[in-house]
Protein backbone atom coordinates (compact mmCIF):
# COMPACT_ATOMS: atom_id res chain seq x y z
CA UNK A 1 0.00 0.00 0.00
CA UNK A 2 2.84 2.39 0.83
CA UNK A 3 4.49 1.58 -2.46
CA UNK A 4 1.33 2.50 -4.33
CA UNK A 5 1.07 5.82 -2.55
CA UNK A 6 4.68 6.61 -3.23
CA UNK A 7 4.24 5.79 -6.91
CA UNK A 8 1.16 7.99 -7.10
CA UNK A 9 2.96 10.92 -5.52
CA UNK A 10 5.84 10.44 -7.90
CA UNK A 11 3.47 10.61 -10.87
CA UNK A 12 1.84 13.73 -9.50
CA UNK A 13 5.25 15.32 -8.98
CA UNK A 14 6.29 14.47 -12.53
CA UNK A 15 3.08 15.92 -13.92
CA UNK A 16 3.52 19.09 -11.88
CA UNK A 17 7.13 19.38 -12.98
CA UNK A 18 6.13 19.03 -16.60
CA UNK A 19 3.45 21.69 -16.18
CA UNK A 20 5.95 24.10 -14.55
CA UNK A 21 8.45 23.41 -17.33
CA UNK A 22 5.87 24.18 -20.00
CA UNK A 23 4.99 27.49 -18.26
CA UNK A 24 8.64 28.33 -17.96
CA UNK A 25 9.22 27.54 -21.63
CA UNK A 26 6.21 29.70 -22.58
CA UNK A 27 7.47 32.59 -20.43
CA UNK A 28 10.93 32.20 -21.96
CA UNK A 29 9.55 32.30 -25.48
CA UNK A 30 7.50 35.42 -24.63
CA UNK A 31 10.54 37.09 -23.14
CA UNK A 32 12.63 36.19 -26.18
CA UNK A 33 9.90 37.55 -28.48
CA UNK A 34 9.66 40.75 -26.41
CA UNK A 35 13.44 41.06 -26.44
CA UNK A 36 13.51 40.60 -30.19
CA UNK A 37 10.80 43.25 -30.58
CA UNK A 38 12.73 45.63 -28.33
CA UNK A 39 15.87 44.92 -30.34
CA UNK A 40 14.00 45.71 -33.57
CA UNK A 41 12.54 48.90 -32.07
CA UNK A 42 15.96 49.92 -30.89
CA UNK A 43 17.47 49.27 -34.29
CA UNK A 44 14.66 51.25 -35.96
CA UNK A 45 15.12 54.11 -33.49
CA UNK A 46 18.86 53.99 -34.04
CA UNK A 47 18.30 54.11 -37.78
CA UNK A 48 15.93 57.07 -37.46
CA UNK A 49 18.34 58.90 -35.16
CA UNK A 50 21.16 58.28 -37.59
CA UNK A 51 18.98 59.66 -40.36
CA UNK A 52 18.20 62.74 -38.27
CA UNK A 53 21.89 63.24 -37.57
CA UNK A 54 22.71 62.91 -41.23
CA UNK A 55 19.94 65.36 -42.16
CA UNK A 56 21.12 67.79 -39.48
CA UNK A 57 24.68 67.51 -40.74
CA UNK A 58 23.44 68.12 -44.27
CA UNK A 59 21.36 71.13 -43.17
CA UNK A 60 24.30 72.48 -41.17
CA UNK A 61 26.55 72.17 -44.18
CA UNK A 62 23.93 73.91 -46.32
CA UNK A 63 23.61 76.74 -43.78
CA UNK A 64 27.38 77.08 -43.56
CA UNK A 65 27.62 77.15 -47.34
CA UNK A 66 24.82 79.74 -47.62
CA UNK A 67 26.38 81.84 -44.88
CA UNK A 68 29.72 81.77 -46.65
CA UNK A 69 28.02 82.80 -49.88
CA UNK A 70 26.23 85.65 -48.10
CA UNK A 71 29.50 86.74 -46.53
CA UNK A 72 31.08 86.79 -49.95
CA UNK A 73 28.16 88.75 -51.43
CA UNK A 74 28.24 91.19 -48.49
CA UNK A 75 32.00 91.58 -48.78
CA UNK A 76 31.69 92.21 -52.52
CA UNK A 77 28.89 94.75 -51.94
CA UNK A 78 30.88 96.51 -49.25
CA UNK A 79 33.93 96.65 -51.49
CA UNK A 80 31.82 97.99 -54.35
CA UNK A 81 30.26 100.61 -52.05
CA UNK A 82 33.68 101.63 -50.78
CA UNK A 83 34.95 101.99 -54.34
CA UNK A 84 31.88 104.10 -55.21
CA UNK A 85 32.46 106.29 -52.18
CA UNK A 86 36.13 106.69 -53.07
CA UNK A 87 35.27 107.65 -56.64
CA UNK A 88 32.24 109.82 -55.82
CA UNK A 89 32.57 113.50 -56.61
CA UNK A 90 30.11 114.39 -53.83
CA UNK A 91 30.85 114.03 -50.13
CA UNK A 92 28.85 111.21 -48.53
CA UNK A 93 28.08 110.96 -44.83
CA UNK A 94 25.82 109.06 -42.43
CA UNK A 95 24.49 110.37 -39.11
CA UNK A 96 22.77 108.64 -36.23
CA UNK A 97 19.50 109.98 -34.84
CA UNK A 98 21.44 112.31 -32.52
CA UNK A 99 23.37 113.88 -35.39
CA UNK A 100 26.68 112.07 -34.79
CA UNK A 101 28.81 110.92 -37.70
CA UNK A 102 28.65 107.18 -38.40
CA UNK A 103 30.50 107.12 -41.71
CA UNK A 104 32.20 109.54 -44.10
CA UNK A 105 33.52 108.96 -47.59
CA UNK A 106 37.27 109.18 -48.15
CA UNK A 107 37.05 112.46 -50.08
CA UNK A 108 36.16 114.28 -46.85
CA UNK A 109 39.90 114.23 -46.16
CA UNK A 110 40.48 116.75 -48.94
CA UNK A 111 37.36 118.76 -48.09
CA UNK A 112 38.28 119.10 -44.41
CA UNK A 113 42.05 118.80 -44.45
CA UNK A 114 41.98 116.06 -41.82
CA UNK A 115 41.36 112.33 -41.47
CA UNK A 116 37.57 111.76 -41.59
CA UNK A 117 37.95 108.85 -39.15
CA UNK A 118 38.64 111.44 -36.46
CA UNK A 119 35.07 112.70 -36.86
CA UNK A 120 33.34 109.37 -36.26
CA UNK A 121 31.14 109.60 -33.19
CA UNK A 122 31.29 113.41 -33.12
CA UNK A 123 28.29 115.69 -33.63
CA UNK A 124 27.86 117.54 -36.91
CA UNK A 125 27.73 120.71 -34.80
CA UNK A 126 31.48 120.33 -34.27
CA UNK A 127 32.05 121.21 -37.95
CA UNK A 128 29.19 123.58 -38.83
CA UNK A 129 29.38 127.33 -38.30
CA UNK A 130 27.34 128.43 -35.28
CA UNK A 131 25.19 130.81 -37.35
CA UNK A 132 24.28 128.01 -39.78
CA UNK A 133 23.40 125.36 -37.18
CA UNK A 134 19.67 126.29 -36.94
CA UNK A 135 19.18 125.84 -40.70
CA UNK A 136 20.98 122.48 -40.65
CA UNK A 137 19.01 121.31 -37.62
CA UNK A 138 15.72 122.29 -39.28
CA UNK A 139 16.55 120.16 -42.32
CA UNK A 140 17.43 117.20 -40.09
CA UNK A 141 14.20 117.58 -38.10
CA UNK A 142 12.13 117.83 -41.29
CA UNK A 143 13.75 114.67 -42.64
CA UNK A 144 12.94 112.80 -39.43
CA UNK A 145 9.40 114.18 -39.29
CA UNK A 146 8.52 113.58 -42.94
CA UNK A 147 10.59 110.37 -43.32
CA UNK A 148 11.59 111.66 -46.75
CA UNK A 149 14.38 113.34 -48.73
CA UNK A 150 14.92 117.05 -48.03
CA UNK A 151 16.11 119.83 -50.31
CA UNK A 152 19.54 121.41 -50.13
CA UNK A 153 20.71 123.46 -47.20
CA UNK A 154 23.80 125.65 -47.44
CA UNK A 155 26.16 126.14 -44.51
CA UNK A 156 29.76 126.88 -43.62
CA UNK A 157 32.03 124.08 -42.47
CA UNK A 158 35.31 124.30 -40.59
CA UNK A 159 38.49 123.46 -42.54
CA UNK A 160 41.69 122.33 -40.84
CA UNK A 161 43.45 125.36 -42.32
CA UNK A 162 41.29 127.57 -40.11
CA UNK A 163 38.94 129.04 -42.72
CA UNK A 164 35.29 128.27 -43.43
CA UNK A 165 34.08 126.56 -46.61
CA UNK A 166 30.56 126.77 -48.00
CA UNK A 167 28.85 123.39 -48.46
CA UNK A 168 25.41 122.40 -49.76
CA UNK A 169 23.90 119.14 -48.49
CA UNK A 170 20.80 116.99 -48.85
CA UNK A 171 19.72 114.37 -46.31
CA UNK A 172 17.28 111.46 -46.25
CA UNK A 173 16.34 109.05 -43.45
CA UNK A 174 17.77 105.53 -43.17
CA UNK A 175 15.59 102.58 -42.12
CA UNK A 176 16.32 99.09 -40.81
CA UNK A 177 14.62 96.01 -42.39
CA UNK A 178 11.70 96.45 -39.98
CA UNK A 179 11.01 99.99 -41.19
CA UNK A 180 12.40 101.65 -38.05
CA UNK A 181 14.31 104.88 -38.63
CA UNK A 182 17.93 104.44 -37.58
CA UNK A 183 19.75 107.48 -38.95
CA UNK A 184 20.30 109.82 -41.89
CA UNK A 185 22.26 109.53 -45.12
CA UNK A 186 23.47 112.69 -46.79
CA UNK A 187 25.45 113.98 -49.73
CA UNK A 188 27.26 117.31 -49.73
CA UNK A 189 29.18 119.36 -52.25
CA UNK A 190 31.91 121.87 -51.64
CA UNK A 191 30.95 125.37 -52.80
CA UNK A 192 34.32 126.87 -51.93
CA UNK A 193 35.61 129.43 -49.46
CA UNK A 194 34.68 133.08 -48.98
CA UNK A 195 31.32 134.52 -49.95
CA UNK A 196 28.28 132.39 -50.54
CA UNK A 197 28.15 131.63 -54.29
CA UNK A 198 24.45 132.43 -54.68
CA UNK A 199 24.14 135.12 -52.02
CA UNK A 200 22.28 137.42 -54.41
CA UNK A 201 19.76 134.73 -55.28
CA UNK A 202 19.27 133.80 -51.62
CA UNK A 203 18.59 137.45 -50.80
CA UNK A 204 15.61 137.45 -53.17
CA UNK A 205 14.16 133.97 -52.55
CA UNK A 206 12.81 132.33 -49.42
CA UNK A 207 15.18 129.65 -48.12
CA UNK A 208 12.43 127.26 -46.99
CA UNK A 209 9.90 127.35 -49.82
CA UNK A 210 12.00 128.67 -52.70
CA UNK A 211 9.34 131.32 -53.36
CA UNK A 212 10.26 134.93 -54.12
CA UNK A 213 10.92 136.91 -50.96
CA UNK A 214 9.33 140.17 -49.94
CA UNK A 215 11.83 142.42 -51.73
CA UNK A 216 11.50 140.58 -55.03
CA UNK A 217 7.69 140.52 -54.74
CA UNK A 218 7.58 144.27 -54.10
CA UNK A 219 9.87 144.83 -57.07
CA UNK A 220 7.54 142.80 -59.29
CA UNK A 221 4.56 144.70 -57.84
CA UNK A 222 6.17 147.99 -58.80
CA UNK A 223 6.73 146.75 -62.35
CA UNK A 224 3.12 145.53 -62.54
CA UNK A 225 1.89 148.95 -61.34
CA UNK A 226 3.85 150.71 -64.08
CA UNK A 227 2.30 148.36 -66.62
CA UNK A 228 -1.17 148.89 -65.14
CA UNK A 229 -0.78 152.68 -65.23
CA UNK A 230 0.34 152.56 -68.84
CA UNK A 231 -2.58 150.41 -69.99
CA UNK A 232 -5.26 151.54 -67.57
CA UNK A 233 -5.48 148.15 -65.84
CA UNK A 234 -6.16 147.03 -62.27
CA UNK A 235 -3.66 145.16 -60.11
CA UNK A 236 -4.39 143.27 -56.89
CA UNK A 237 -2.06 142.57 -53.97
CA UNK A 238 -3.02 139.80 -51.55
CA UNK A 239 -1.52 139.06 -48.15
CA UNK A 240 -2.31 135.73 -46.49
CA UNK A 241 -1.61 134.91 -42.85
CA UNK A 242 -2.30 131.56 -41.21
CA UNK A 243 -4.60 131.78 -38.19
CA UNK A 244 -3.09 130.81 -34.81
CA UNK A 245 0.09 129.51 -36.48
CA UNK A 246 2.38 130.61 -33.63
CA UNK A 247 0.75 128.36 -30.99
CA UNK A 248 0.56 125.58 -33.60
CA UNK A 249 4.31 125.88 -34.15
CA UNK A 250 5.00 125.89 -30.42
CA UNK A 251 2.89 122.77 -29.89
CA UNK A 252 4.08 120.63 -32.80
CA UNK A 253 7.61 121.99 -33.29
CA UNK A 254 9.36 123.83 -36.09
CA UNK A 255 9.91 120.68 -38.16
CA UNK A 256 6.16 120.10 -38.54
CA UNK A 257 5.64 123.85 -38.91
CA UNK A 258 8.07 124.00 -41.82
CA UNK A 259 6.33 121.08 -43.55
CA UNK A 260 3.01 122.88 -43.13
CA UNK A 261 4.47 126.06 -44.66
CA UNK A 262 5.78 124.07 -47.62
CA UNK A 263 2.32 122.60 -48.19
CA UNK A 264 0.70 126.04 -47.86
CA UNK A 265 3.11 127.44 -50.46
CA UNK A 266 2.28 124.60 -52.85
CA UNK A 267 -1.48 125.04 -52.42
CA UNK A 268 -1.37 128.78 -53.00
CA UNK A 269 0.78 128.30 -56.11
CA UNK A 270 -1.73 125.76 -57.42
CA UNK A 271 -4.55 128.32 -57.16
CA UNK A 272 -3.07 131.18 -59.16
CA UNK A 273 -2.39 131.85 -62.83
CA UNK A 274 0.99 131.45 -64.51
CA UNK A 275 1.26 135.24 -64.79
CA UNK A 276 0.75 135.74 -61.04
CA UNK A 277 3.49 135.81 -58.39
CA UNK A 278 3.38 133.93 -55.09
CA UNK A 279 5.91 134.92 -52.43
CA UNK A 280 6.66 134.48 -48.75
CA UNK A 281 7.39 137.38 -46.45
CA UNK A 282 8.64 135.31 -43.52
CA UNK A 283 6.84 133.43 -40.77
CA UNK A 284 3.31 132.53 -41.87
CA UNK A 285 2.93 135.53 -44.20
CA UNK A 286 2.45 134.85 -47.91
CA UNK A 287 1.88 137.33 -50.71
CA UNK A 288 0.20 137.05 -54.09
CA UNK A 289 0.51 139.57 -56.93
CA UNK A 290 -2.38 139.51 -59.42
CA UNK A 291 -1.54 141.74 -62.37
CA UNK A 292 -4.31 142.75 -64.79
CA UNK A 293 -7.36 141.75 -62.74
CA UNK A 294 -10.63 142.63 -64.37
CA UNK A 295 -12.45 143.87 -61.30
CA UNK A 296 -12.63 143.78 -57.51
CA UNK A 297 -14.84 140.69 -57.58
CA UNK A 298 -12.22 138.74 -59.58
CA UNK A 299 -9.56 139.52 -56.95
CA UNK A 300 -11.94 138.53 -54.13
CA UNK A 301 -12.81 135.26 -55.84
CA UNK A 302 -9.12 134.40 -56.17
CA UNK A 303 -8.58 135.27 -52.51
CA UNK A 304 -11.47 133.03 -51.49
CA UNK A 305 -10.18 130.22 -53.69
CA UNK A 306 -6.90 130.36 -51.79
CA UNK A 307 -8.68 130.56 -48.41
CA UNK A 308 -10.74 127.45 -49.19
CA UNK A 309 -7.69 125.53 -50.44
CA UNK A 310 -5.86 126.24 -47.17
CA UNK A 311 -8.82 125.00 -45.10
CA UNK A 312 -8.34 121.45 -46.37
CA UNK A 313 -6.60 119.28 -43.70
CA UNK A 314 -2.88 118.66 -44.21
CA UNK A 315 -1.83 114.99 -43.70
CA UNK A 316 1.52 114.65 -41.91
CA UNK A 317 3.02 111.82 -39.84
CA UNK A 318 -0.25 109.92 -39.70
CA UNK A 319 -2.23 112.96 -38.55
CA UNK A 320 -4.40 115.55 -40.28
CA UNK A 321 -3.72 119.17 -39.34
CA UNK A 322 -6.51 121.68 -39.97
CA UNK A 323 -5.59 125.36 -40.32
CA UNK A 324 -7.40 128.43 -41.56
CA UNK A 325 -6.19 131.72 -42.99
CA UNK A 326 -7.07 135.39 -43.10
CA UNK A 327 -6.64 137.09 -46.48
CA UNK A 328 -6.30 140.81 -47.09
CA UNK A 329 -6.92 142.26 -50.56
CA UNK A 330 -5.76 145.67 -51.84
CA UNK A 331 -6.30 146.93 -55.37
CA UNK A 332 -4.59 149.50 -57.57
CA UNK A 333 -5.66 152.24 -58.02
CA UNK A 334 -8.55 151.97 -55.52
CA UNK A 335 -6.49 151.47 -52.36
CA UNK A 336 -3.04 152.72 -53.28
CA UNK A 337 -0.84 154.08 -56.04
CA UNK A 338 2.45 152.39 -55.20
CA UNK A 339 3.78 149.18 -53.69
CA UNK A 340 4.19 150.57 -50.16
CA UNK A 341 0.60 151.83 -50.03
CA UNK A 342 -0.84 148.57 -51.35
CA UNK A 343 1.25 146.51 -48.95
CA UNK A 344 0.11 148.67 -46.01
CA UNK A 345 -3.53 148.45 -47.08
CA UNK A 346 -3.35 144.67 -47.53
CA UNK A 347 -1.91 144.38 -44.02
CA UNK A 348 -4.79 146.45 -42.65
CA UNK A 349 -7.21 144.20 -44.52
CA UNK A 350 -5.67 141.10 -42.92
CA UNK A 351 -6.14 142.70 -39.49
CA UNK A 352 -9.76 143.47 -40.35
CA UNK A 353 -10.31 139.83 -41.35
CA UNK A 354 -8.77 138.58 -38.10
CA UNK A 355 -10.82 141.01 -36.01
CA UNK A 356 -13.96 139.77 -37.76
CA UNK A 357 -13.34 136.20 -36.63
CA UNK A 358 -10.56 134.93 -38.94
CA UNK A 359 -10.97 132.39 -41.75
CA UNK A 360 -12.23 135.07 -44.12
CA UNK A 361 -11.14 137.69 -46.64
CA UNK A 362 -11.32 141.47 -46.28
CA UNK A 363 -10.61 144.73 -48.04
CA UNK A 364 -8.76 147.57 -46.27
CA UNK A 365 -11.92 149.59 -45.62
CA UNK A 366 -14.58 146.91 -45.26
CA UNK A 367 -15.61 143.32 -45.28
CA UNK A 368 -17.20 142.66 -48.68
CA UNK A 369 -20.52 141.62 -47.09
CA UNK A 370 -22.40 141.93 -50.33
CA UNK A 371 -20.52 138.88 -51.65
CA UNK A 372 -22.00 136.34 -49.26
CA UNK A 373 -21.37 133.48 -51.63
CA UNK A 374 -17.67 134.23 -51.39
CA UNK A 375 -17.37 134.98 -47.69
CA UNK A 376 -19.68 132.33 -46.29
CA UNK A 377 -17.43 129.86 -44.41
CA UNK A 378 -17.52 126.27 -45.62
Amino acid sequence: MAAQVTGLMLVIALVALGFVKRRADLALRRYQASLASLRQDWQAAEARWQSVIEQADSATQAVISERNQLKQVLFTSEQRLLRHLECASELVFALDLDGRFLQLSANWREALGLDPDHLLGKSHAWLVHFDDLPACQQVIERALASRGLQGEVEYRIRHAAGDWRWHAARVAPLFDPGGRMVGLLGTARDLGAGLRPDALQRAHFDALTGLPGRLLCLDRLQQALLQAERHGERTAWLQIELDHFKPFNERWGHAIGDLVLLEVAARIAACVRRSDTVGRGGGDLFMVLLPDVGCEREALEMADKIRRALREPIPLRGQRFALTSSVGVALYPLHGMDGDELSLCAGLAVKRAKDAGRDRIALPDRLPDELHQILEPV
